[in-house]
């Protein structure tokens, strides 16, 4: 039986939500379509066209561009022995940022069907000397503004409403926020599904090498298409005791994304045993 969002499987990490844990290589997410569109009530789409003008005025007057993009809807997922079905329908960024982004309570109202559901797609990007990379978000962008997220965007869908190959997708955010080429990025791999706690939007969070140090990463960083979308590249030490010190001294500048992205790529090199216990360590001092 395909999973829906905000299921009773879903492990409560405090600001996100754990839906699915895997290492599924290219070729293991499976996206399925389905004809299912967003639930709706007058209502709702009230709102949405009212929080669409409002952040059409602020981006204005920040000289700020919003763009109502085609996106791929996770309707429902499916976790298997060596594969991850994705159930795909399609929604629209406008309806993500009048549902999820700033509307998001409206599921206790009227059930999470009713939420534009966009998915993510986010990297842990580990760099030839052993740092993990992080970006630090402009103030240009639309949410999380000044604070440590990971980089990647959402699954956006084609001209023929076909949605993008989800290890395409990320690595083309990369290569569009860092400048890193297709050949300086090896070994993807997908972890799994997690949801911010607010905004429960569904984002895959992606691993992977970089054949580049972290300080060629930087320098590449200012070239790449979309620079605009950081300040700043945060490189924190791949090992299990800098990680845990980078997110306590740090935690209030993580996003939940950050943090789970953290955790995961945690969970991926050094265990299961490693991300439980840091996890409820961290619950006690952070």
């Amino acid at each position: 039986m395909p999973h829906t969002q905000g299921n009773n499987n879903s492990c409560d990490c405090g600001t996100f939500f754990l839906d699915v844990v895997g290492r599924y290589a290219p070729g293991e997410v499976v996206l399925l379509p389905s004809p299912r569109a967003r639930e709706s009530d007058p209502k709702i789409e009230e709102a949405i066209e009212r929080t669409w003008q409002e952040q059409m005025a602020r981006a204005q007057r920040e000289g700020r561009r919003l763009f109502d993009g085609r996106l791929a809807r996770l309707v429902c997922y499916e976790p298997l022995p060596h594969r991850l079905e994705l159930t795909l329908g399609q929604t629209t960024y406008r309806e993500f940022l009048g549902t999820n982004l700033y509307n998001a309570a409206l599921r206790y109202t009227y059930g999470g069907d009713v939420l534009g559901d966009p998915l993510g797609v986010s990297a842990a990007i580990l760099t030839a000397d052993n740092y993990i990379l992080l970006g630090l978000r402009s103030e240009t962008v639309a949410f999380h503004a000044g604070r440590v997220h990971p980089v990647g965007g959402m699954l956006e869908l084609t001209a023929d409403g076909t949605p993008t190959e989800p290890f395409q997708a990320v690595l083309d955010e990369i290569e569009q926020e860092t400048g890193l080429q297709r050949t300086d990025l090896i070994s993807p791999l997908c972890l799994g599904i997690v949801r911010d706690r607010k905004i429960v939007q569904p984002e895959l969070v992606f691993w992977l090498r970089a054949s580049a140090a972290a300080s060629d990463v930087r320098a590449r960083w200012p070239h790449a298409h979309d620079a605009h979308e950081h300040t700043d590249f945060v490189a924190i030490r791949s090992d299990a005791t800098s990680v845990i010190e980078f997110i306590q001294n740090r935690h209030d500048d993580l996003t939940p994304l950050a943090l789970a992205t953290l955790l995961l790529h945690g969970q991926h090199t050094w265990g299961s045993g490693w991300f439980t216990a840091a996890r409820g360590y961290l619950r006690k001092v952070v």
